[in-house]
Order: structure tokens, then C-alpha cells, then sequence
């Protein structure tokens, strides 16, 4: 079981080079209100080695700021054989479940710490009230979050047709 707190108000500029290395955030970094009120919003939890912090085809509504440790991204085949992806690092601040701040998202992808790792969690809820009371804020992230999900579309729609391509050259015999 993860351990979750209330961070301590945002005071010193390495707590504000967190946020400001986030691209979700990156269209408001130059905003030290703005990253105030994010970061104020924001609980810390920290997840030890072996746990896992979202697990593939679960609903999630919170996002996650990796700051310190390394975690591994895993996902399964269509046969439930689990395979590596990818591996965080906390001294990146790796984003990751933004999707869930915008609806209950089926998490595409199983995350799992390595070692120790602390991570920024930003909910849903907290979230949908910071995008009522800071519009002007809120709007860049929105379409950050946009941007990704189109990216990942293009990915996955690139990744169909080599599928169908492969799928054909195999039926005719090449």
C-alpha cells in the first residue's frame, strides 16, 4: 500500500523546477502563481519497490509526477503475457495517467516501481475544481493533455496500418 501526504506550500525554486520540467505544465511554467496553485492541489505518495502505482485495464482518475526512484512501464499481449515498455526515471519527472484527469480512463499500461519511488498525484476531483477557479491555467493543460492523446492515436493508427501491411505481405507470400 502506497503512503500519501499534503505537500508543504510551494516555496523554493526546486520544488518549482518539478513542475516546470513536466510538459503538461509547460505552457504556464513561466507562471510561479500558476505552479503554486497546482502544486498546492498535488499529494505526495511514495510507492515501495515491487508495487504497483496503476495497473493496466483499471479505471484511473488521478495523474502522477514521478520525482525520485525508477519504475517500469509493462504491458500485456493479447495472450495476458506481461512484457516491458518502458522505464521511468525520477529525475526525468515523468507524467503519466493525465488521461484519468479528464475521465475515469481504463489505464493502457501497468506501472510498476522498480525501487523506492515518490510521486506527485494530482486527482480528477482537485483538478476539475482548480480548472473552475484558474480557467485561464487550466485550458493550456487541457490541451497538452489533447496533444498526447492525439499523438498516441496517430501511434496507434501507424502501428495498425504496419499490422495490416505485414497481415497482407504474409497472405500473398512476400
Amino acid at each position: 500500500m502506497s503512503t500519501a501526504k499534503k505537500l508543504e506550500p510551494l516555496e523554493t525554486s526546486a520544488t518549482q523546477s518539478v513542475l516546470k520540467d513536466v510538459g503538461l505544465f509547460s505552457d504556464i511554467a513561466q507562471s510561479p502563481h500558476a505552479l503554486s496553485a497546482i502544486w498546492e492541489i498535488m499529494t505526495e505518495k511514495t510507492f515501495k519497490a515491487g508495487q504497483t502505482i496503476t495497473e493496466e485495464g483499471t479505471d484511473g482518475t488521478e495523474m502522477f509526477i514521478l520525482i525520485s526512484g525508477q519504475a517500469s512501464v509493462y504491458k500485456n499481449t493479447p495472450g495476458g503475457d506481461e512484457y516491458k515498455v518502458a522505464i521511468f526515471e525520477g529525475r526525468k519527472h515523468v507524467a503519466f495517467g493525465e488521461s484519468g484527469l479528464i475521465e475515469s480512463e481504463q489505464r493502457s499500461a501497468t506501472i510498476r516501481a522498480d525501487q523506492e519511488c515518490k510521486c506527485l498525484v494530482m486527482s480528477r476531483r482537485d483538478f476539475e475544481t482548480f480548472s473552475q477557479n484558474h480557467p485561464k491555467w487550466a485550458l493550456p493543460i487541457y490541451k497538452r493533455i489533447a496533444f498526447g492523446v492525439m499523438a498516441r492515436l496517430r501511434k496507434t493508427n501507424d502501428d495498425m496500418l504496419l499490422l495490416y501491411k505485414a497481415l497482407v505481405a504474409e497472405i500473398r507470400g512476400r
